[in-house]
């Protein structure tokens, strides 16, 4: 069975990502902020090793938001990493870490049941898992403007946005896994852009495109571009800024004992 996402082609646009200037980040310093005070909230956990799964982002002062001295951080592609593996391929041992913390990275990983089952096989008993990631109906202004440009060339519908988990079955993922105290909750954001160019840049500054396995092969054309465009703009509100819905799943968990 063909997997969701190209593995191969996910790595080289997290390592392209890097070469962006920045200002493309303000997502993901959201929610690196959001999940840091979720997680002071959930308690105390083991005295040992933290592992975060994605690259922490850094603060204003340089600093890696969420990261000590000690921690290992693995990613998928990033050379900033201590440790480059994909997230459900992760070489730990288990009852390896005190807490794990997956920031922005789990809606890329082809088997996520897998993926959260190491999470929770590598922490030792008691430990916390958290984990923050796009979901649900997310970039839908996006999906809707592309399918109009596809329907309108009359050479077919390729898919632009990658599927998503349901947030409603989030829950029941984590007891899958093995986890205890599962807890899983959705924050709905809205971005609002002027064009869909400048979501592009921002989506490929973060490494978040050109991985999808069942994308189009051929680049798109400038016509069917500008019809993207030109539907992207009818969803505009008065002041000419198109609303974006992103919805961001958060999760939470510990491992039994």
């Amino acid at each position: 069975m063909q997997q969701p996402f190209d593995r191969t082609l996910r790595r080289l646009a997290m390592r392209r990502a890097a070469l962006f200037a920045g200002g493309h980040d303000f997502l993901h310093r959201h929610v690196a902020d959001e999940l840091a005070a979720r997680a002071a909230l959930a308690g105390p956990v083991p005295a040992d090793r933290v592992l975060h799964v994605g690259v922490p982002v850094r603060r204003e002062d340089g600093e890696r938001n969420g990261e000590r001295d000690g921690e290992i951080v693995v990613d998928a592609g990033s050379a900033a990493a201590d440790v480059v593996a994909d997230e459900d391929l992760l070489p730990f041992a288990d009852a390896s870490f005190a807490r794990i913390s997956a920031l922005m990275t789990l809606h890329g990983v082809n088997d996520l049941p897998g993926a959260l089952l190491l999470c929770r096989r590598m922490l030792l008993p008691g430990g916390r898992f958290a984990a923050a990631f796009p979901a649900g109906h997310s970039l839908g202004a996006v999906r809707e403007a592309f399918l109009h440009a596809d329907s309108e060339s009359g050479a077919g519908v390729a898919p632009r946005v990658g599927p998503t988990v349901d947030p409603a079955q989030a829950a029941g993922l984590l007891q899958r896994a093995g986890f205890v105290e599962p807890v899983a909750d959705v924050e709905t954001l809205v971005v609002r852009y002027r064009c869909l160019a400048d979501l592009a840049r921002d989506v490929r500054g973060n490494g978040g495109s050109g991985w999808l396995a069942a994308r189009a092969r051929r680049f798109t054309t400038r016509s069917r571009w500008a019809a993207a465009e030109a539907a992207f703009a009818l969803q505009a509100d008065a002041d000419g800024k198109v609303p974006v819905t992103v919805q961001i799943l958060y999760l939470s968990a510990r491992a039994p004992g």
